[in-house]
């Protein structure tokens, strides 16, 4: 059961572009080809992702994951069509003027690999997305239990939206997010273990970086028990409160997605075996094929999926001192650029 879950785990990982490569144990099916795009109203470029699954005891092996040297076009039903670009192995994106994404407007993937395999995806047509009516937060204190099995009181904050669904259609939500907040560290303090004794051994940078923060699980929703409705306070995402996130303050860009039912679908799919965690003498969770068929073989099929999506985006600042709990300084003798994601240069919304 756990060789099957971590899958779903590491497939979730890479779709939400991840830097790190996928690792699917699936037997017989090993080495499939894994597609991650979306074709947005947004302005471009457009990235799509491909990689090849893989023998779980390789993940490691980052290198060999990415399925390079591939034709990747995206054409729409208007006769408009672009060939990607590959700007890393496994990366292909279009140009910043080149297609654009228009609600109303179909569009298909096609793939043809280096080894003269041809994928398509079935065709995702771009429907219109209702605004974010409000984006605002509220502080929440949650009991866990620490490593020694102590119960303790943490807090987040949680991240809340307002829309209202259309009436009289089917609508299928996704959201996606990326926090950004800033962090002091202490290089001047870094030390290391030399023959057992710690040992100063300052470093001249960085004090001052931004880290980024991006989407960490699914979040899906249609509009059944909603249609035409007002959705309110609904959560987006957590936010821990903790001295690394809130030593200064936290900007979070939400994104609502209009989804086809496919994608809807298909992400429930992956959400649903992602959370359940189950039992050994639960069945094994199933394989969830997306959108990319296989016209070298029609009975293959590829993983992942390829979306087009009008998209919706507000964001908001959350002030250490809007929360209404003491936050520590953030201790970390090292360099801040060893922190994932990090970089020293000041974001333009900062």
């Amino acid at each position: 059961m756990k060789n099957l879950l971590k899958p779903c785990i590491l497939l979730l990982l890479l779709l939400y572009s991840c830097v790190d490569p996928l690792d699917l144990k699936i037997g017989d099916e090993a080495r499939q080809l894994v597609v991650d795009g979306m074709i947005t109203d947004e302005p471009g470029p457009y990235t799509v992702r491909l990689s090849r699954s893989k023998p779980y005891a390789s993940y490691h092996d980052r290198k060999n994951a990415a399925e390079t040297g591939a034709q990747v076009t995206i054409a729409d039903d208007k006769g408009n069509q672009e060939t990607l670009q590959e700007i890393a192995p496994g990366v292909y994106q279009t140009n910043p003027d080149g297609i654009r994404g228009q609600v109303g407007n179909t569009y298909t993937l096609s793939i043809v690999t280096k080894n003269s395999e041809r994928y398509t995806s079935a065709p995702e047509t771009i429907v219109p997305v209702p605004t974010i009516d409000d984006l605002y937060f509220e502080v929440r204190s949650q009991q866990v239990l620490n490593e020694e099995d102590v119960e303790q009181t943490v807090y987040v904050a949680n991240v809340l939206l307002d829309t209202k669904d259309p009436a009289g259609q089917k609508n299928y939500y996704m959201w996606k997010w990326q926090g950004t907040f800033k962090v002091s560290t202490q290089p001047w303090d870094y030390s290391e273990k030399v023959r057992g004794v710690r040992v100063p051994m300052p470093k001249d940078c960085c004090e001052i970086c931004w880290v980024t923060a991006p989407t960490d699980r699914v979040n899906v929703k249609d509009d059944r028990l909603l249609n035409g409705g007002n959705l309110t306070h609904y959560l987006v995402t957590q936010i821990p409160v903790i001295p690394q996130t809130f030593g200064f303050k936290y900007h979070i860009e939400v994104k609502q997605l209009s989804v086809s039912e496919a994608a809807f679908d298909y992400w429930s799919l992956l959400k649903a075996q992602i959370e359940t965690g189950g039992s050994i003498q639960d069945p094994p969770p199933a394989i969830i094929i997306g959108n990319i068929t296989s016209e070298t073989n029609p009975g293959q099929r590829a993983l992942g999926f390829f979306g087009a999506s009008a998209v919706a985006t507000r964001t908001m600042f959350i002030q250490r001192e809007e929360l209404g709990i003491p936050v520590s300084p953030y201790v970390m003798p090292d360099d801040c650029r060893v922190l994932s994601k990090s970089t020293t240069v000041q974001p333009d919304f900062w």
